[in-house]
Parts: structure tokens; C-alpha cells; sequence
């Protein structure tokens, strides 16, 4: 499988920076349509080759490690006037360049490869490091999330240097790749820099539970997003802080690391669930869905030798992955499918290899296997493999991710190999979130601070011994498994009562002639706070111009940005169909949109970028529109887009609208020149229309259902997603 992928690679797209798999050619920055922050890891620097050079070494792929290091330092230049993620190039370039270097020196000591090896990988390291350091030229000490490898972030040149804020896993995931540089170039700039923004974070921390937040304000320090979880935007911050005591041996670290993980099970852990709560009120859980990045966290527990929560979810993600054969980007805590992409990610691979490391259960090798088979039967394709659009459908996409490369086959390679099948010992060596191997030896060459350790905190740092918790006992993890098999059978008591509170439509509705079914919402795990509304509040896309007169209702979703439609009025414009339909680049047809509102698909770039392209093109609003075919209200969980952080300066209503309803607006603006429609949190009776017509759930419930209107004429604008007698408009 990694000869398929690599070498794909190396015929079709090096030196580009990513293998286009569907296209069988190399992805370039700037040669391709954008797609928006995704492609801030790319920085025309041979980005998957660096990537892979540790994994070709674990493989015992020697002759190809050998011709891969020749290629970097002959071919790669850094000094590109091109802006990349901070956090990104950290982990996947000069992490790739530092395990590249330790594989060499290993191999160049054994007199096994590389006699003409002088530290060329380590000077590249290098070179990359002090082009990351102008990010951190901030008053707080926390770094831009952007950098331009030859401008830096404040010249003139630099294109980047405006922005406000970062994640918490972007400003605090830098220390093992920034020390272990320090430590072999002898030049502690590095892990001093990467340790005092790690020492901010620590001090923003809410100091009354030790939670923090997602986003926080790279200048004051302030947090701009409050909602606190182990997933995406925090998740390698905690990873980094208990590794950083394993490489470096500093106890800071692990009290650090010992005081969030306390507040993590108290109040973010609902096993088998991990759910985002509020760092300032951890008593409610703000969201009832989770992302795929989370499932690193088992491993994490592993680490720390917390091997039963670990179990339980892991478990859970376990079955999620056998009922969609991957694991989708976000499910909901009663398990359907939230965003339906996977772009290839490794998390639970490498949770698996770490619980098969602790425990030798070969359970977990059953599951390596069934994700090989996913792998190799729904991603192969003919030139590598492709990420999933779609878990729902198959859909692929044109896509294959460096971290595809560099962790998830040394992850499936480490857990089915025996130590006699590995050219070094892989205990000698620690992972990075990309997983590239820094040598735990590093912790000798700058020694820690010395301090007292009581007998408490000595116990706290022990290992757990394998042979001593489960000697050759896989009943032990089987029992905690099995209380979490039935989680996804019909039927099954999935969460706990106070999880499974669902809104919907009175009986009499769900039984309604129109064939409509009930709409149903997944509200927080606890009970919300009195006067709120629980879950996500739906807004309303009503057409209101002729022949409709705002007949027609559609259910939206709302934004984390953009206008507060619940405080405004509501936003009313005409429709124009955005050019380029994604939206991802400069729109080309921007004497339309001005004034209008305009409809843009999903895919390929963040919402925050559209609406950003779409408003300096002057639209008056933004209508998004699910790219995943059959998609509708009916049968999907309405979710609330979110920013990339930096969105304070977007001021237009935004609203999503799955497939089916968005296509009765695409079909009414091909049949009508002018469709004017508003953005509301509930629909306009106009007129006397109102006598004549039903929009149904709202009179009742004040919930939108996908559809609209039966009038006495038998006016039926919207199919319904499982059938109905009614034709479109």
C-alpha cells in the first residue's frame, strides 16, 4: 500500500508539493484553483517527500530513504516568496527535515547508508527555523498563524501579518520540533520561543478549572472562542505538553499536562464521549457533535497510563468507523453523520497502535486490519489514494494529504511489524503529532531544571507496567469494550437520558398527508440554561418575489459569523450565482453580485473564505449550498458553520443549505430573472396569501421543517428527501 502511495507520488507529482490522486498529477500552489487556508501547508517545498522521510526508514525502505535525502538537499530551497501555516510547516516540514536527519546520522553510524551524509538535513532545519521565528515577533509572545518564508510577517512583501488571533494547538505545538532543533544545532532561540508561548497559554488558562479556550488574541492574550474539548484547535496542545516531558524531562510539563487532562475528565470526558463544553461554565456542554481529530486522544491516554477511558473511546470510534467505513470529519453524539468527509486522517489508527502497545490485545489488530481493507477497497484508486468527500456515498476527492504518508502507514506498519522487523527501536524515540521520531537521548543534551519531587508526584510519573496490569489477560480491555458493542444496534440505550433530549414535531405533523417526517434536533448533554432554546435555532430562506410570494420556506442552518440574523431584522436580496460557484477565489462576476445575494457551493475552502471573497465582491448576502449530492434537512443534522478565527471583519447574513433545499433555489433562478429571498429566523406571512397556505412547524413549534407550503391550489415546491408526489416549483 505505501509502495502504491509513495510511488504515485514520485512519478505523477514530484516535486510538487501533494500528489493530485484522481488527476495523477502533482498539486502547485497557485496552479490550481485555491482552496483557501487548506492550502497554507503548501510552500512549494517538496512538502510530502520531507514528510515521508522517517516513514521510508520505519518501512525499511533504505535505498529510497537514501535517494529521498539526495532529492531534498539538492532539490528543496525554502527561500519562496509564499505564505504558509506556522503550525503546519512546524509539524510536517521541519519535523519531516529533523526526523530525516536523526534516520541519516542513525544510519550513517551504523555504516549501513549515507557515508556522504554531513548534517545537510539539519542545516535545511534550520535554515526553516529562523524562517519561522519573525511569527513570533508579537507583544504576548504567541505566534501569527501565517508566515512568508522570505518576507517574514511585517515587511511590505509579506502578504500575511493582519491577523488577530490563532488556535491554541497552533501556538502551543511547537516545542518538541523548536527544542529538539535547540538541542542538536546547540542554539536555544528555539525552545526558548516555543516555550514561552506555551507559558502564555498556560497563564490564560481559565485559573478556576484549568480549562482553555479554542481561539485566543495573539496580541492581548484575550480568548476569542471560548468552547474548550480535546479535538480540533486544541487537541496536539495537550499532546505537546505531556511528549515535551517525555523528550525533555522538564516536570513543568507534566504538571501542566497533569492539571488539564484532571479538568478534561471532569468536565469534557462523558464516556465514552468527548464533548466540547464552555471554559468559563464547564458545567454545559456547548455542541453535541465531535471531530475526527479527537480520536488521537485514546492514544494520549495511553501514554499516560489512563488505559479505561482509553478503551471505552476508542471503542466508540471503533464502531463509528464500522458503520461508515470511515471515520467521518464530525459526528453527532448519537453517532450520524455531521460534516461527511475524510481526508484520510491517522488519529485512530494511531490510537490503535498505541492500545495494542499497552495491552497486546489482538482485538486491536482486528481493527488495524478492517481499516487497511476500508483503505484499500474505498480510497485506492489508480494513482495512490484519494480522500473520501463523502462516508455517505463514496464520493472521492481529489486529494492525498502528506500525513497520509507520514503517519498512518508507519502507524499500520508499527502495529502489525515485530521489534526484529524494524532497522532501529522504536521505544528509543518519541512521536510527533505528525508522527515523526525525535530520540528521547535529546533530554541529556540540555539538562533540566532540578527540583524536589514528592512521593505523589513520583507515583504520578511512573509508567504503567504492561506485564503487570495485564499479564497476557485481554479479558481486562475485552470486558470495557463490551459495554460500549451496542452503541450503534437499533434499539440500543446509546447515551445517557440526559443526552438524548430530541426536539420535534407534534405527533399529528409527523403523520401529516404531505408526507413530511419529523425534524429532529440533537440538543446538548445537559440540560441548557433556562429560557434558551436547545440546540441549533434553524433560520429561514423564504422566496418572496412573484410567482412565489413567499410561499416557499426553506430550513437553513446558521453561521458563528457574519450577521446576527437573530438581533437583525433579516437580510433580503436577489439571487446570483457566484463565479467561480465555490467561491474559493477572486469572483469573476463581480458586477452581478454587488447588492445581491449570492449563492455559493461547499467544498474546497473554508466558509470564512467565501463569505470573505463574496462581501469584498459586494454581496449583500451569502446562501451556501451542501456539495454532497441527495443532501437534505430531513435526513441530515443541521449544523452552524464556523470561522477560520480571523472573522470579525465579515458583516453579511450568512446561511447553509443542504442539497435539496438549495437546488429549489437553483431551479427557481434558471426558470424566474429576478428570485428575491429573506434571511430570517422565521418566515413573513405576506399579504393574503396567508389564508391560503400552510408552512408548516412553524406556527407550532417555531422549527422549520426542509419545506414549505401546500397551498389549495396544490402548490408543492420541494420534493420531499424520501418521496413525494409533488414536482420541483
Amino acid at each position: 500500500m505505501f509502495d502504491h502511495a509513495y510511488g504515485s507520488y514520485m512519478k505523477h507529482a514530484y516535486p510538487a508539493d501533494e500528489l493530485m490522486p484522481l488527476s495523477c498529477r502533482g498539486r502547485v500552489r497557485g496552479m490550481e484553483p485555491s482552496r483557501g487556508d487548506v492550502d497554507d501547508a503548501l510552500g512549494k517545498f517538496s512538502l510530502t517527500l520531507i514528510d515521508t522521510l522517517d516513514t521510508l526508514v520505519v518501512l525499511n525502505k533504505l535505498d529510497e530513504f537514501e535517494d529521498a535525502v539526495r532529492k531534498v538537499v539538492l532539490d528543496v530551497r525554502l527561500d519562496n516568496d509564499v505564505v504558509v501555516s506556522v503550525f503546519e510547516t512546524n509539524i510536517r516540514v521541519l519535523g519531516g527535515l529533523l526526523g530525516g536527519h536523526i534516520m541519516a546520522d542513525m544510519l550513517k553510524a551504523q555504516s549501513v547508508r549515507l557515508q556522504w551524509y554531513k548534517g545537510e538535513l539539519l542545516h535545511l532545519a534550520r535554515d526553516l527555523g529562523y524562517r519561522l521565528l519573525p511569527a513570533f515577533n508579537t507583544t504576548s509572545g504567541l505566534p501569527y498563524p501565517r508566515v512568508n518564508l522570505r518576507y517574514g510577517v511585517l515587511s511590505p512583501n509579506s502578504r500575511t501579518g493582519t491577523e488577530l488571533d490563532t488556535c491554541t494547538a497552533c501556538a502551543g505545538t511547537m516545542i518538541l520540533e523548536f527544542a529538539a532543533l535547540s538541542r542538536l544545532t546547540q542554539e536555544t532561540v528555539f525552545e526558548d520561543t516555543a516555550r514561552r508561548a506555551l507559558d502564555v497559554l498556560w497563564e490564560k488558562r481559565q485559573k478556576g478549572n484549568d480549562l482553555v479556550g479554542t481561539v485566543i488574541n495573539i496580541h492581548n492574550g484575550d480568548w476569542v472562542r471560548r468552547d474548550s474539548g480535546v479535538g480540533a484547535g486544541i487537541d496536539s496542545y495537550y499532546e505537546y505538553l505531556m511528549k515535551a516531558y517525555i523528550l525533555l524531562g522538564d516536570d513543568t510539563y507534566l504538571e501542566r499536562f497533569n492539571a488539564h487532562y484532571v479538568a478534561i475528565m471532569k468536565y469534557i470526558s462523558q464516556p465514552p464521549l468527548l464533548l466540547n463544553v464552555h471554559m468559563h461554565n464547564p458545567t454545559i456542554s456547548i455542541r453535541s457533535w465531535m471531530d475526527s481529530l479527537l480520536a488521537f486522544f485514546p492514544g494520549l491516554q495511553v501514554l499516560r497510563g489512563d488505559l479505561k477511558p482509553a478503551i471505552e473511546t476508542h471503542e466508540m470510534l471503533y464502531q463509528v468507523t464500522k458503520q461508515h467505513k470511515f471515520l467521518p470529519e464530525a459526528f453527532t453524539s448519537d453517532f450520524a453523520v455531521y460534516w461527511a468527509q475524510h481526508p484520510l486522517r491517522p488519529e485512530f489508527a494511531e490510537s490503535t497502535y498505541f492500545l495494542y502497545k499497552a495491552t497486546r490485545d489482538p482485538y486491536y489488530l482486528q481493527v488495524g486490519k478492517s481499516i487497511v481493507e476500508s483503505l484499500n477497497e474505498y480510497a485506492r484508486v489508480a494513482c495512490g489514494f484519494a480522500a473520501v468527500q463523502d462516508v455517505r456515498t463514496g464520493r472521492h476527492e481529489d486529494r492525498m494529504d502528506s500525513f497520509f504518508l507520514a503517519e498512518m502507514f508507519k502507524y499500520l506498519y508499527l502495529l502489525f511489524s515485530e521489534k526484529r522487523d524494524l532497522p532501529l527501536d522504536i521505544d528509543d524515540y518519541i512521536f510527533t503529532t505528525e508522527a515523526h521520531l525525535l530520540p528521547l537521548s535529546l533530554a541529556t543534551a540540555r539538562p533540566p531544571c532540578p527540583r524536589n519531587m514528592t512521593v505523589q508526584e513520583i507515583f504520578t510519573r511512573s509508567c504503567p507496567s504492561t506485564q503487570t496490569l495485564f499479564p497476557n489477560n485481554p479479558t481486562f480491555t475485552r470486558t470495557i469494550r463490551d459495554a460500549h458493542k451496542q452503541l450503534l444496534q437499533p434499539g440500543a440505550e446509546r447515551l445517557p437520558a440526559r443526552a438524548r433530549t430530541v426536539l420535534s414535531l407534534p405527533p399529528q405533523q409527523e403523520a401529516s398527508p404531505l408526507g413530511l417526517f419529523s425534524l429532529k434536533f440533537i440538543t446538548e448533554l445537559v440540560d441548557p440554561p433556562a429560557g434558551e432554546q436547545p440546540g441549533i435555532s434553524p433560520l429561514a430562506v423564504q422566496v418572496i418575489s412573484p410567482p412565489f410570494f413567499g410561499r416557499v420556506v426553506l430550513t437553513a442552518g446558521p453561521a458563528q459569523f457574519g450577521m446576527d440574523l437573530t438581533k437583525q431584522e433579516h437580510g433580503v436580496g436577489s439571487l446570483v450565482l457566484s463565479e467561480p460557484y465555490q467561491a474559493c477565489a477572486a469572483i469573476s462576476n463581480w458586477k452581478e453580485v454587488q447588492g445581491k445575494m449570492a449563492l455559493a457551493q461547499r467544498g474546497e475552502c473554508m466558509f470564512a473564505t467565501k463569505a470573505r471573497n463574496l462581501q469584498e465582491a459586494g454581496a449583500s448576502g451569502v446562501i451556501f449550498i451542501d456539495n454532497a449530492e441527495g443532501s437534505c434537512s430531513e435526513e441530515m443534522v443541521l449544523f452552524q458553520m464556523v470561522g477560520d478565527g480571523s472573522t470579525g471583519n465579515i458583516v453579511i447574513p450568512l446561511v447553509f443549505l443542504f442539497q435539496k433545499e438549495g437546488q429549489v433555489l437553483l431551479d427557481a433562478l434558471s426558470q424566474h430573472r429576478n428570485v428575491d429571498v429573506l434571511l430570517a429566523t422565521k418566515p413573513m406571512f405576506l399579504g393574503e396569501g396567508k389564508r391560503n397556505q400552510t408552512v408548516v412547524g412553524w406556527e407550532t413549534s417555531d422549527s422549520p421543517t426542509s419545506v414549505v407550503k401546500h397551498s389549495e391550489q396544490g402548490f408543492c415546491p420541494l420534493p420531499y428527501c424520501k418521496g413525494s408526489a409533488c414536482t420541483v416549483l
